[in-house]
């Protein structure tokens, strides 16, 4: 019973945080634009700021889709993670920690929670679902 907890508890993260980075990659695109976001990255000295643009909306749209089916996990969870500390050096590492006055709290818990639901593994995921397809052999019940 607490593994199926469990399970449910790491799909409602991963909808949450996914769904997370799903509307960050919708601010880059739609709502700021590319061209806009790389501005602002020019403006804070991130390198090809056009280049970072896009892959960090990339990766925060693929991540989002990522986590919230449960697929590649690892790899999802790395490649945000590497995003958000990015953000954290790039951006919030001179405001201190608290996200109130601009401080890399939020990015940091992110960054965190990628990893964890990255490697957390979960019954409800496309991973899982992939996994028991190759196996010959029977998955056991839960009691």
């Amino acid at each position: 019973m607490q593994h199926r907890i469990r399970d449910v508890a790491f799909l409602i993260a991963r909808l949450v945080v996914g769904v997370t980075f799903l509307a960050h990659a919708y601010q880059k695109f739609a709502l700021w634009g590319i061209d806009s976001t790389a501005a602002s990255f020019g403006k804070m000295g991130i390198p090809l700021p056009t280049a970072a643009a896009w892959f960090t909306a990339l990766v925060e749209i693929v991540g989002g889709i990522g986590l919230i089916l449960g697929v590649l996990l690892p790899v999802v969870g790395v490649l945000l993670a590497a995003v958000m500390i990015g953000a954290l050096v790039s951006a919030h590492s001179g405001a201190g920690f608290y996200v109130s006055q601009g401080g890399f709290e939020y990015v940091l818990v992110l960054s965190a929670t990628s990893l964890a639901l990255g490697f957390s593994g979960s019954r409800y995921s496309l991973d899982a679902l992939f996994r028991r397809g190759r196996t010959s052999e029977a998955v056991p019940a839960e009691a």
